[in-house]
């Protein structure tokens, strides 16, 4: 494993280790984001989720985050955890960063981090398209 490789991965994995942390942490909060997400489902969709309590979800997100942002620093399967940190991104993304909802500052604010997202979710694909070990 080449250094540059390490330090790359390690860089881009930060924000899903410090991210996962910090939705552990702060679950409660967070659920209401799901709960809102869910509720902007069409009525078919829900009948097919299970009923799982919102701050479960938040915390198994923030696990995900946490164990494949890990992975991916150390070089322990790259490729796949490069993978499932982009799947879960999407919907993150797509619910927490909703900009065409929003007005003003607050739009803005939420345009930046969808684009952001965006771009990790870039890097994410790169490293699992190419295989970086």
């Amino acid at each position: 494993m080449s250094l540059a490789k390490f330090t790359a991965r390690s860089l881009l994995s930060a924000i899903f280790i410090t991210g996962g942390l910090d939705e552990i942490k702060k679950a409660d909060q967070l659920s209401e984001a799901v709960d809102g997400l869910l509720s902007k489902l069409p009525k078919s969709s829900c009948s097919q989720i299970p009923d799982v309590d919102s701050t479960l979800l938040v915390k198994v997100n923030g696990a995900t985050m946490l164990a494949a942002g890990s992975l991916l620093a150390l070089g322990i399967k790259p490729r796949l955890a490069a993978t499932v940190l982009a799947a879960q991104l999407v919907p993150v993304t797509a619910a927490g960063h909703a900009f065409w909802e929003k007005e003003g500052a607050e739009k803005q604010g939420d345009q930046i981090q969808f684009c952001k997202n965006l771009g990790l979710i870039g890097s994410l694909l790169t490293v699992a398209l190419d295989g970086a070990k």
